[in-house]
């Protein structure tokens, strides 16, 4: 087995070298262990190669101990990877087996290398089981290291977040680092005897790049309120008031890209004061600069939300500033530019979603994920916040699988509001959303089949009373996704991608999708139906190619 290495300071920017055993090692013990039947050590190897190959380390770099890769091991999905979930539970099982088995040859915790007497001694002083858990793998990394405690500093704590990131499995590092950092203050605070080290809680956030309404002249900030209440509707007879008022969320949206676009441009060298109305801000030299500002960000990827930007600077400059028309023509040629470049149809993401649902047992495992989870929420008993929750998202995905709505519309769904019994001889529901509460105005309709009703007889409510969040429900629809099917498919892509490829796998015409989807042009819901329906087409062109006899030889 490979020796610890010791670093007396490690550096943050030094290779990371293995303080434990790695499962190289236990190849090579299996390997040379001739009491091993020869079909168990071939399976053992081949398992713990095929689990390093689907985490994407060579077995060098992976610890040989089962809590160090708990976190890898819980992403591998056999779809993902391409095998059959008994495979992938074989491989699992031979790795654990072989671990197991040559843990005697290396006597260590489970949790890693044991600590040398100055740390042991410091861990016992530690009585609050979180500090003692929010410490133990920094002091086994000291240990190993050779790092006294009266020598921790915080290129120590950036040396050990490093080496947990690449030898081991930590979700967020960050965390980690801010973990450490505030557990050692607490036990330098609390526990006498520790050592009078300060760490520092490292601060992740960005700078800001944005300034507030109160960094610019006054009378800039009346302007964009006379103009956000021209779009609120407050006069509906002003000549340049919209055909359809904008709602609050879209007013607060409104103000608050004006407050970006006047920091960039302040960002690119205008002086804030200068900024004294509407009129200053949407003049061409100034919006280049806050456009070069937005492409810059981006390493000069045109971005749909530059593209909006361009267009409603423009749009101000032309209804409400009603600026000279030699300006308004140089905002809409960077428009025009802009639009060139902007990106029509489906992500390759989101085509990859597409491809995987193409797949008749992908689709069935969609279809069958929502009564599922609605069984598993009824069978928790001991449990019942997780399984009021687990309820709800079934309900979620279910419902966007047969009524695709956007999800803001799914996180506001109230059984009482929203839930219509429609008589008959059985009871049937309909989803029912009003225009006010749909980005379009648009009133939405959706009959309920059969297989939503036990479910829509469960109360539509989280833990303390009220509906999940449309943040929380976007999380958790795309974990369970994930869990059970290998693929994240989030809230919108059953809009844009399953409801289009599921039209267009029937036949249906684009219209029905334009509709389901409630978009109001046609050219939109083209940019994802027209891209799905490629597969289709192409697919129905091979067979009739492939299915063509060549001709008999003519004499």
């Amino acid at each position: 087995m490979q020796e610890n290495v010791l670093l007396p300071h490690p550096q943050i920017d030094a290779p990371i070298k293995p303080i434990e055993p790695t499962l190289a090692d236990l190849l090579t013990a299996i390997e040379r262990d001739a009491s091993l039947p020869e079909p168990k050590r071939e399976a053992w190897c081949c398992s713990i190669r095929r689990i390093a190959n689907f985490l994407e380390r060579e077995p060098a770099r992976l610890p040989a101990r089962l809590l160090a890769l708990r976190f890898g091991i819980a992403r591998l999905h056999h779809a993902q990877l391409g095998v059959s979930r008994k495979t992938l539970q074989n491989h699992l099982a031979n790795l654990k087996a072989a671990i197991r088995q040559f843990s005697s040859v290396e006597p260590m915790s489970g949790r890693g290398v044991p600590l040398n007497a100055a740390w042991q001694a410091l861990y016992d002083k530690l009585s609050v089981p979180r500090l003692r858990l929010g410490l133990a793998g920094f002091f086994r990394f000291c240990s190993a290291n050779g790092v006294e405690p009266s020598s921790v500093s915080d290129a120590t704590v950036e040396a050990f977040v490093r080496y947990a990131s690449e030898m081991q499995f930590t979700i967020k590092p960050r965390d980690l680092h801010k973990q450490v950092a505030r557990c050692w203050g607490r036990a330098r605070e609390s526990v006498p005897e520790w050592p009078q080290i300060p760490l520092t809680p490292p601060d992740f956030r960005p700078n800001a790049t944005s300034m507030p309404w109160n960094a610019f002249p006054r009378s800039l900030v009346e302007d964009v309120e006379r103009y956000l209440a021209l779009l609120s509707g407050d006069n509906i007879l002003d000549e340049d008031a919209p055909d359809r008022a904008c709602k609050p969320s879209t007013i607060a949206t409104r103000r608050n890209y004006l407050r970006l676009a006047a920091s960039a441009a302040v960002k690119r060298g205008v002086p804030a004061e200068t900024l004294r109305s509407l009129a200053d801000l949407v003049s061409p030299s100034t919006v280049r600069l806050i456009l070069e500002h937005y492409l810059a960000k981006k390493d000069g990827k045109i971005v749909t939300f530059t593209i909006d930007r361009a267009e409603r600077l423009c749009a101000i400059a032309r209804v409400y500033v009603k600026a000279p028309e030699t300006q308004v023509q140089a905002l809409e040629r960077y428009c025009a530019k802009l639009r060139k470049k902007r990106h029509v149809g489906l992500t390759e993401k989101n085509m990859a979603v597409i491809r995987a649902f193409k797949n008749p047992g992908n689709r069935a495992r969609l279809k069958g994920l929502p009564g599922r989870l609605f069984d598993e929420a009824l069978a928790e008993r001991d449990a019942p916040i997780q399984a009021a929750v687990k309820a709800q998202i079934a309900l979620a995905i279910q419902i966007l699988l047969i009524a695709p709505m956007r999800l803001a519309n799914l996180a506001a769904l109230n059984l009482e509001q929203n839930v219509v019994r429609v008589s008959g001889t059985e009871p049937t529901y309909h989803l029912v959303i009003p225009p006010e509460e749909v980005k379009n105005d648009e009133p939405l309709e959706y009959p309920v089949p059969k297989v939503v009703n036990e479910m829509l007889h469960r109360l539509w409510l989280s833990q303390d009373g009220r509906p999940l969040t449309a943040d929380g429900l976007y999380r958790l629809v795309c974990k369970r996704t994930l869990d059970a099917l290998g693929k994240r498919v989030n809230p919108h892509l059953f809009r844009s991608c399953l409801a289009t490829s599921t039209a267009v796998h029937h036949g249906a015409h684009i219209g029905l999708a334009m509709t389901v989807l409630d978009h109001t042009s046609i050219e939109v819901t083209g940019r994802y139906y027209n891209q799905a329906k490629m597969i289709d087409a192409v697919r129905a062109y091979q067979e009739l190619l492939l299915a063509d006899k060549p001709n008999e030889e003519v004499t």
